[in-house]
């Protein structure tokens, strides 16, 4: 629940920020603050079978996302000194939202009987379908796509909650390793410009 919570309120910050960086309106921050917050949980429960979507079985992650979407704009409305183009207040909520939903998206799929294989897969979706959809909405490539080290932050963390997962340690440790060993891979890969290679033409 915790960590659920801290990725929601995350990922609808940072889709409030996207908003804000291409200049939409209120609306506009609302609607990437809640497809930030629940898109790729909904993804993941459609490609697992799970219906009702686990936000219209218990709608507090939509709440959430609302309400921290509107507090969000008032205070960018009241202290325009925050600028949310700066890159620090964006990659963090984006950095927090992705290891949560990576840890949750995996323990749903594992909870459900998948292979870990399959856990993996839902674990990335999860994390990053959010933030694919805010993306687009805000009409610019997702970061997952531009060589970014994403993706590959939320695959490390994967294995790493897999691994912790095996050799059967407490229901905390098994949450919490992989969420912080994601957010210090993706700022260490923020910090020192680590990207993946490029497709370039004839390659």
């Amino acid at each position: 629940m915790l960590v659920s919570l801290v990725g929601t309120i995350a990922f609808a910050l940072s889709g409030v920020m996207a908003a804000a960086e291409a200049s939409m309106d209120w609306l506009g921050g609302f609607v990437l603050a809640a497809v930030a917050a629940i898109g790729g949980g909904t993804v993941r429960d459609l490609l697992l079978g799970e219906t009702p979507v686990f936000w219209v079985q218990d709608e507090w992650p939509l709440v959430v996302a609302l309400v921290t979407a509107g507090l969000t704009i008032v205070v960018l409305r009241f202290r325009p000194s925050i600028d949310p183009r700066r890159t620090v207040w964006y990659v963090a909520s984006d950095a927090v939202g992705l290891a949560a939903f990576v840890v949750v998206g995996t323990s749903v799929a594992l909870d459900a009987g998948s292979t870990n294989f399959v856990a993996a897969v839902m674990g990335i979706t999860t994390g990053v379908g959010g933030g694919v959809i805010r993306d687009v909405l805000a009409r610019r490539t997702p970061i997952v796509l531009i060589g970014e080290i994403y993706a590959v932050a939320g695959l490390i963390g994967v294995f790493v909650q897999l691994a912790v997962r095996e050799i059967e340690s407490s229901a905390v440790t098994q949450l919490w390793a992989p969420l912080i060993v994601i957010v210090v891979v993706r700022a260490l890969a923020v910090r020192f410009a680590l990207r993946l290679p490029r497709l370039t033409h004839g390659s």
